[in-house]
């Protein structure tokens, strides 16, 4: 394998690292905004529609379970790409 196609590797290498602390750091983010959707929830469920909460909560749900499986690729990708690599050297 040439250096270029080597340099080509680490460079995607590289993306997909930044992508997986992208997703990461989005998926803290809705699991903290969940955890506060269901502290509110305990505290204010009676003086809140509960119908327009549910569909909130499923909503931040469906987020969530969005960033994981966009987190699962990229992590595969990387995996996949790490092997090439390893042949490469």
């Amino acid at each position: 394998m040439t250096s270029t196609n080597s340099e080509d590797l680490f460079s995607q290498y590289a993306q997909l690292i930044q992508e997986e602390d992208d997703y990461v750091d989005q998926l803290v983010t809705c699991n903290r905004l969940i955890l506060d959707a269901m502290d509110i929830i305990a505290k204010q469920a009676g003086v809140l529609d509960m119908d327009t909460v549910k569909q909130a909560a499923y909503h931040l749900h469906a987020m969530e379970q969005d960033l994981n499986r966009k987190l699962f690729k990229v992590r595969l990708e990387k995996s996949i790409l790490a092997n090439q690599m390893s042949q490469s050297t």
